[in-house]
């Protein structure tokens, strides 16, 4: 049976091989401050015989610095002089590219600021992090090519810490919660809705629907109803038998704490979904239902008796 993690890392043996690993293996911050002179010398005495031209060339036919890497392993035959001297030649590509090619990222580039980004999060600094992404979306679109417009054929070349298809659903929900506290956020995650849906071509039905509701809750966090109102008709039209655009039109109604709660407004729309003989995701509409009728009910006994106190 495989052993746990927690199991391993409490393993006095395992924890001297992981130390003598880290002393003895590469890192780019062992990596990084060595001149590109030094960096290419080491790679031509492991038998990567390549100059600053070489690499430059090779770039032009990679938008990864590890695939640039493989291409030297299979032409030439690497003559390590130490244990981890093989993890030294990819660590060394990705190095060299940052240098050489200033003016063009590599996919290793673009997933050091994605995980830059979850660093970020994880400290609660939402908005930063959304600052980080925004970048991190401009160089994906940048990668973009006819070859490569599906998010499979990207994450397929990516092949980062994180696929970009988690990464890009995280993207719009961080844009949201950053909106809270500014609104340009709102309007950044509009664009980036936008822009999307227009840069790949096999979304999904589900993945769409959530993008494109997105993007009109944002108009909405906006003030700007009438613009929400029909981009939530719109996706409605577009799939009448999804409930999350009857859900999410109707939310806007009544559900948030900021809401103007227009209970009239938001019961009908539910009622249309209902009406949808082949509505999926039936009992999430009426569980919603059921709650914002709960809530009218409420509501209209708190205004009963706040007018029996005037009257007395």
């Amino acid at each position: 049976m495989p052993r746990r993690t927690s199991d391993l890392l409490s393993d006095p043996n395992f924890q001297r091989r992981l130390l003598q690993r880290i002393r003895e293996g590469w890192s780019f911050e062992k990596i990084e401050p060595m001149s590109t002179d030094e960096i290419f010398g080491r790679l031509n005495r492991l038998g990567v015989t390549v100059t600053p031209k070489d690499y430059q060339r090779a770039a032009e036919r990679h938008d990864s610095a590890e695939r640039l890497a493989d291409e030297w392993r299979e032409r030439y035959t690497l003559r390590p002089e130490g244990r981890y001297d093989d993890d030294f030649v990819w660590m060394a590509a990705i190095v060299l590219w940052k240098r050489l090619i200033p003016d063009r990222v590599c996919f290793e580039q673009i997933d050091e600021q994605m995980q830059e980004g979850y660093r970020l999060l994880e400290q609660q600094r939402i908005a930063e992090a959304c600052d980080v992404w925004w970048q991190v979306w401009a160089w994906i679109k940048e990668k973009v090519t006819p070859a490569r417009n599906t998010l499979d054929a990207l994450d397929a070349d990516f092949r980062g810490m994180q696929a970009v298809f988690n990464w890009c659903q995280d993207f719009e929900m961080e844009l949201e919660n950053a909106g809270i506290g500014d609104s340009q956020y709102h309007q950044l995650r509009i664009r980036y809705c936008q822009e999307f849906l227009e840069t790949f071509s096999d979304i999904d039905w589900s993945m769409r629907n959530n993008f494109s509701r997105a993007e009109a809750e944002s108009y909405w966090r906006l003030g700007e109803i009438e613009t929400a109102e029909a981009r939530f008709e719109a996706l409605i039209d577009e799939n009448p038998d999804s409930a999350w655009g009857y859900i999410g039109w109707s939310d806007e109604y009544w559900l948030f704490h900021n809401s103007p709660k227009d209970y009239d407004r938001a019961e009908p729309i539910l009622l249309r979904a209902l009406e949808r003989p082949g509505l999926e995701d039936r009992d999430d509409v009426l569980d919603r239902l059921e709650k914002l009728r709960a809530e009218r009910a409420q509501a209209g006994g708190k205004k009963q008796r706040r007018r029996r106190r005037k009257r007395k």
